[in-house]
């Protein structure tokens, strides 16, 4: 703030309006209301330096921390150091802890070169753990984008569908920088491209930190790898991926040379393959192939989880996590001849791992599912070819690692299988409406992911918004 200027409120944003999406003063608010800058987080250079900015279309926030303070700080903060209100509206200087409750710090605009300098900072004091999760995103949009466009060229994609392919590979991955932690800007990510892509996608730019990706960037690849080369050859997609995942490896260390896999946007761990086979009818339907969730952190998996029950996932699959993370995992009935076979992605530059499975050489590791998939999924024909390894299924769910219920390859492919063949269900093991209804289930997620979402400082509307790439003006 300009020295020896006390600011007026005709020359502030107001708080609620900017961060909460509505004020209930209205139009007799006696602060700004402005859209021109509600998905900023700088302070504007001119209001900080010049005494105030007269352009009511700025794009950055005429709102810094002393601002805040003087005028939107909770009363009880203030008075007591912690708030005791549940649903308190006012700004939060500090992360309060009562009864159970948190409330975590507002969010505080800051000019761009303290930004700049923050992030400076805490990169000297991280550099290796932050370069690795910066250069990880990057190179995972590098590949991707690569890919798509080598697909349309070959006639694979058409040109529409590729634009939609990375616009929202993009989106997500800002996303997934955004709720990161620490939080990674787009210019950190694409550097001098960066002008490039605001460009080509302005509105990928404007809602990453608005509205909520679909589904992990991993489960987007494979949908276009298997697109590429056709549901029939597992083999084939699994020797496509270990390609990407090679050239989305990022090195460790430079002197070594060893890679980490993809740190921040990580290559999905498993692929798993499911299809449904009529013995009485000789008739078996095409492959469908998930990937276990794709993102780093045990809030951010949370978070993905959620959105994918919440909002993408067929109804059964959905209702099965739910059920399962309420502590009934056995949820849905699977016709019999369901069967699913999961592979281990594994080191991406490692050899280890390729055995003669019936006499048949083969590269990639088959594994049996994880406790958590073999008790949400008790009917399903697990391929013999798994158990032949002699692979203890306890290591998809050793004590070293948490899995989460939905975190699985399993569910994805079975939710594309029950998305095309939704007959395939027998129904659930207990009739929904009994002890639990479907929105009671998305309610619990909802409010799961809401929470979670407040962590990162997301900004939050009155409604959940999910980025749509098909949508000219992807509209929610």
């Amino acid at each position: 703030m300009a020295e020896g200027h006390e600011y007026q409120p005709g020359h502030i944003d107001c708080f609620f309006f900017q961060y909460q999406t509505n004020c209930e003063e209205g139009q007799d608010c006696q602060f700004l209301h402005r859209e021109s800058c509600k998905s900023s987080g700088d302070v504007c250079p001119v209001w900080h330096e010049q005494n105030g900015c007269t352009d009511h279309a700025c794009p950055k926030k005429h709102l810094n921390r002393e601002i805040l303070k003087q005028y939107f700080l909770c009363d009880e903060e203030n008075s007591n150091n912690y708030c005791t209100r549940k649903n308190c509206r006012m700004y939060h200087d500090e992360v309060s802890y009562f009864n159970g409750f948190v409330h975590s710090a507002s969010e505080v605009p800051v000019l761009a070169e303290e930004r700049r300098i923050e992030s400076n900072n805490f990169q000297l004091n991280n550099y290796p753990q932050t370069q690795r999760s910066l250069k990880s995103a990057s190179q995972f949009i590098i590949t991707a984008v690569k890919f798509i466009q080598l697909a349309v060229q070959n006639g694979k994609l058409s040109a529409d569908r590729g634009k939609q392919y990375i616009k929202e590979i993009l989106h997500t991955i800002l996303f997934l920088c955004h709720i990161n932690n620490p939080s990674f800007e787009p210019q950190e990510i694409l550097e001098e491209s960066m002008d490039s892509w605001t460009r080509k996608f302005p509105v990928v730019f404007e809602q990453y930190k608005t509205h909520l990706p679909t589904r992990p960037p991993y489960t987007i690849l494979l949908e276009i790898v298997v697109d590429y080369n056709g549901s029939d050859n597992t083999e084939k997609i699994l020797d496509f991926l270990s390609i990407l995942n090679r050239t989305m490896s990022v090195k460790q260390n430079t002197q070594q040379g060893s890679s980490c896999g993809n740190e921040l946007c990580v290559t999905a761990t498993v692929i798993s393959c499911c299809f449904f086979q009529d013995l009485e009818r000789g008739t078996k339907t095409n492959n469908y192939f998930g990937a276990s969730v794709s993102c780093f952190g045990k809030h951010q998996k949370e978070i993905m989880i959620d959105i994918l029950c919440y909002h993408t996932w067929n109804e059964y699959i959905s209702v099965a996590v739910c059920m399962a993370l309420q502590g009934h995992p056995q949820a849905i009935m699977f016709s019999p001849e369901v069967h699913s076979i999961a592979y281990s992605r594994g080191n991406p530059n490692s050899q280890r791992g390729v055995h003669n499975i019936n006499g048949k050489h083969q590269q990639h590791t088959p594994i049996p599912p994880c406790k958590k998939c073999l008790a949400m999924f008790p009917d399903i024909v697990i391929d013999q070819q798994q158990i032949n390894i002699g692979i203890d299924p306890q290591q998809r769910n050793n004590g070293h690692t948490y899995w989460p219920y939905g975190n699985c390859a399993e569910a994805e492919s079975f939710n594309r299988l029950l998305s095309a063949h939704g007959d395939i269900s027998r129904g659930f093991v207990v009739p929904l409406g009994d002890q639990f209804t479907w929105e009671s289930l998305k309610r619990k997620r909802k409010g799961r992911l809401v929470h979670n979402l407040k962590l990162f400082k997301f900004q939050l509307g009155n409604n959940l918004l999910f980025y749509r790439p098909s949508e000219p003006q992807n509209t929610a």
